[in-house]
Parts: structure tokens; sequence; C-alpha cells
């Protein structure tokens, strides 16, 4: 009888607890945005560029897949549109992150995806200099990936 009546006064209790004002500490949202990782991909942070190049390629890889469908739903025509996007945001950014070795994988990855030609140029050059394997191979699939779309 004593517990019954302790474990109800502490529920009673415990839910009758006020606020003092604003909660410090609370976790801020963060801004996700394409051109939120578009400016960090030319920041001065290397970690951040390194972040933000992984995080548009998995964007751009999504919106491509999707886009590729020969279906014309909803969820394509958005895809295609989100491409279009992409193309005039990230890829003029990629071209210019290509001489960077922390981003040059993912922006040749990115590139070819969106199959933009200004970047066929710079693509070349980039291969050129000497990469290990699996960016050498990157490079390459994006050329091939642009010179086939033309």
């Amino acid at each position: 009888m004593i517990i019954r009546a302790l474990a109800l006064f502490a529920g009673l209790s415990g839910s009758s607890a006020q606020a003092a004002g604003p909660l410090k500490g609370l976790p801020i949202s963060q801004d996700t945005t394409t051109a939120r990782y578009a400016a960090d991909l030319v920041g001065n942070d290397g970690p951040k560029q390194t972040y933000a190049a992984r995080v548009l390629r998995r964007r751009v890889r999504s919106a491509w897949r999707v886009a590729a469908r020969n279906r014309d739903d909803l969820q394509t025509i958005e895809a295609r549109q989100m491409l279009g996007e992409f193309d005039a945001l990230v890829a003029p950014r990629c071209i210019r992150q290509l001489s960077n070795p922390g981003t040059l994988r993912p922006c040749a990855q990115i590139l070819g995806m969106l199959e933009t030609k200004a970047a066929l140029e710079p693509l070349r050059m980039a291969l050129a200099q000497s990469r290990p394997r699996c960016t050498r191979k990157a490079i390459e699939r994006a050329i091939f990936r642009l010179e086939d779309a033309q």
C-alpha cells in the first residue's frame, strides 16, 4: 500500500514540472540544402569540402537513377528537374574543384552523371596527371559518359 502511494506521488509530481526559461543546449536544425553543400564545396575547410562532395554525389546519383527510367510519372519528372538544378548549381563548382585531390573523384562522378559538356577538357587535364587507380577509373568513366552523350 505504501509502495503504491509512493508510485502515485512520484507519477503526479513528475508530470507537473515546468521549464524555467528557454532551454539551452538544444540541437540546432542544420541547413541541408543543396545550395549550402555547393557553397561548402568551394569553401576553405577541407573536411567540409569532402563531405559536401560526397553528399552532392549521393543526391545526384539518386536523382540520376530515377531520371533514367522510361516512365513519365511525377517522380521521374521531378528527378529530371533536379538534375537540371544540379547542372546549374553544382557542375561549375565541381569543375573548379577538379584540381583538389579530396574532391576530384566525387566531382568527376557528378560531372559524368550530369553529362556536363564543359567539363570534358578539365577532366582530360585531370586524367593526364598521375592519380590513384580508383580516381583514374572514375575520371575515365566520366569522360566516357560525356563523349557518349555527344
